[in-house]
């Protein structure tokens, strides 16, 4: 059997993640109070997150194979993560079938990108003795890392 060089490419392309984030932003201060012991619905009410939005958030919790509250596990499985949560909150003219409008989805953009840097960064920072009562997908979540590049910026 025969492989063409641009097969193995995109098949290599398409198996291997990348983890990045700013460390500098990660740990500024605050960050790790505001994260911690996150759940879906303290991220639902007190960040802001728009209406069209809490369905689709729950349902992607539900289904992406992480604890439910579990946000370092959520975040690390970004790419099916993504594939549940998009075409639900995506309106039709960015292909979904959601009812959000892009007014929305940008206002949201920069608080999932803190979390998703803050969690890359710190992965269970925010529940690590704290008490939490969570429960959490550590061993999925550390698959997943083992098998990705780690980017680490500072500016």
């Amino acid at each position: 059997m025969k492989f063409s060089l641009a097969a193995v490419l995109a098949t290599a392309a398409l198996t291997v993640a990348q983890r990045t984030y700013n460390v500098t932003s990660a740990l500024a201060p605050g960050q790790l109070e505001k994260y911690k012991c996150l759940t879906t619905e303290k991220w639902l009410k007190n960040f802001g997150i728009p209406e069209c939005l809490h369905e689709c958030t729950r349902n992607a919790n539900k289904k992406d194979g992480c604890a439910y509250n579990d946000f370092a596990c959520h975040n690390i499985n970004y790419q099916v993560y993504s594939d549940i949560i998009e075409p639900c909150a995506f309106p039709p003219q960015l292909g979904g079938n959601g009812t959000c409008t892009l007014a929305e989805l940008g206002a949201v953009r920069p608080k999932v990108a803190d979390a998703g840097n803050f969690f890359n960064a710190t992965v269970y920072a925010a529940y690590a003795g704290r008490h939490c009562k969570v429960r959490l997908s550590v061993s999925k979540t550390l698959a997943i890392i083992a098998d990705e590049v780690t980017v680490v910026t500072t500016k």
